[in-house]
């Protein structure tokens, strides 16, 4: 972590005078108020973000950017026999394991290093990218510092990967397909398959910053063999004006294999700036997780997220805020944190 940093400095030092140097930093003081919980409260650094960016020409841009944060790594906790009705009706015993994981530490990482080529019909990018699976629901939450995107939360999709991007705006209607290794930014590339991705938005696409609406889809699919592939469909929606922002999306990720399994997600957030308080704001989401759409067994995931936000000065937002999951098998103990947030911007 610490050449990596060292290089990061080197590369913004030298650029400084032709490029934009920023940096985004993530903390939180966090108590564990599940019932029966021992853990005390601790400071964390959720992540830290390094950024370069710069226009050489009128055609040509690029874009530096590292990302700091906890790694985890996980160890066999036990394993059990059991019984297993497979798809002929025959019941087998098989093993079941269960991982315990635990915090390895600050581990920095390359998150975008791509090249920006525009041209009269359309904008072509090449290298480590931002994906375009939740860009735009992201945005319309607006409070990354607090929780990442839905679908980055559940592993529908990276938030960035190495390959080929192509985007064109046609009026109101944006679109992108990415040709990309299907990784993600933390791992190299593993098999011979590829991934494409493709985003149809309307309307404004960062709501976080104008007011407006929008709506869209993404679609992703990369095959994992010969026969099976990994899909992920998202639908989102929003909108923001009066001081108000509100969004939704619905997605869906199936595997297909020996036995095809979907996974489910909706979600709803908002944001509300109190027009008597000046950088005063209430924040709000909702999320339903299904991590087998077909299966009758109580495995749904319910998880509200509530809090307020401050920001005193430019570049610092503070944020008391409570996350509770709940689980519908109800022998699982619901889970309650509470946590104050802040998001660093320099």
């Amino acid at each position: 972590m610490t050449r990596a940093l060292t290089l990061c400095l080197l590369l913004a030092g030298t650029a400084v005078h032709a490029a934009d140097v920023s940096s985004l930093i993530f903390y939180d003081y966090t108590h564990d108020a599940t019932e029966g919980s021992s853990a005390a409260g601790a400071f964390n650094m959720a992540r830290g973000y390094v950024t370069v960016t710069g226009a050489p020409s009128e055609n040509v841009s690029y874009k530096l950017q590292v990302d700091a944060g906890m790694l985890k790594t996980y160890t066999l906790k036990s394993a059990t026999l059991g019984d297993f009705v497979d798809a002929d009706g025959d019941t087998v015993g098989v093993n079941s394991y269960s991982l315990s994981g635990s915090d390895a530490g600050f581990f920095m990482y390359l998150k975008n290093a791509c090249v920006d080529l525009s041209t009269s019909y359309g904008k072509w990018t090449l290298g480590m990218q931002g994906m375009n699976m939740f860009n735009v629901q992201e945005a319309t939450f607006g409070n990354r510092f607090l929780e990442k995107p839905l679908m980055d939360t559940r592993g529908f999709s990276s938030s960035a990967d190495l390959g080929l991007g192509y985007s064109r705006e046609f009026g109101l209607v944006k679109t992108s397909v990415l040709y990309t290794n299907g990784t993600g930014y933390k791992k190299a590339e593993a098999d011979k398959y590829k991934k494409l991705s493709v985003q149809v938005a309307a309307g404004e696409t960062a709501l976080n910053k104008k007011d407006g609406w929008n709506a869209g889809l993404t679609y992703s699919m990369e095959p994992i063999s010969a026969d099976d592939g990994i899909s992920v469909m998202g639908l989102f929606g929003g909108w923001a004006g009066a001081g108000a922002r509100v969004g939704f999306e619905f997605d869906t990720k199936t595997t297909t294999g020996t036995t095809d399994v979907t996974q489910q997600i909706i979600g709803f957030y908002g944001d509300y700036k109190l027009s008597f308080a000046p950088g005063v704001s209430l924040f709000g989401s909702f999320d339903l997780y299904d991590p087998n759409t077909d299966s009758d067994a109580k495995n749904d995931e319910t998880t509200i997220l509530t809090g307020v936000k401050w920001a005193p000065y430019k570049g610092v937002i503070i944020a008391p805020n409570l996350r509770t999951t709940t689980f519908e098998d109800s022998d699982i103990k619901a889970r309650t944190y509470y946590r104050i947030s802040l998001e660093l911007k320099v």
